[in-house]
């Protein structure tokens, strides 16, 4: 795993606190299938059968997570994806592990999470590994820089 599965984890993680956010507004509207262009309906093919059995908040939902999506450079999509491809194929243990990261780093002082942001940044991926696979940030002590 490297940090483009944590960044993909971690943003995963702010989506759900918008999801949350975004399902109580019940005024919420979104247009029906037959109404997004033809951009929108290409990118979110997978939910043609079911848009418009679902409700307007979902649906913003997701159009408002299509929107952040294509605002990205096209390099950070790419990012992303290869964190999601990492994520799929870590075993069962890897993914409790990172999850569990994920959760203390969350806990952490902002000063101290930037802190171990940038002990991240400045390790080798070799030393990236190993503080990975010794329980990763939030877990484990980090490696000393070489």
């Amino acid at each position: 795993m490297n940090y483009r599965a944590l960044v993909l984890i971690a943003c995963l993680g702010l989506a759900n606190g918008v999801a949350a956010a975004t399902a109580t507004d019940e005024a919420t509207t979104a247009p029906r299938w037959n109404q997004l262009d033809a951009r929108q309906r290409h990118a979110l093919l997978v939910f043609a059968e079911r848009w418009d059995r679902m409700p307007p908040a979902r649906r913003a939902l997701l159009l408002q997570r299509y929107h952040r999506w294509m605002d990205l450079p096209s390099n950070r999509r790419e990012a992303l994806r290869e964190g999601a491809r990492n994520y799929r194929e870590m075993s069962p243990e890897q993914r409790r592990q990172l999850r569990q990261s994920l959760r203390s780093l969350r806990d952490l002082p902002p000063d101290e999470q930037r802190r171990l942001r940038e002990t991240w940044k400045a390790l080798t991926p070799e030393q990236r590994r190993a503080w990975l696979k010794a329980g990763g940030p939030g877990i484990a002590p980090p490696p000393r820089p070489d």
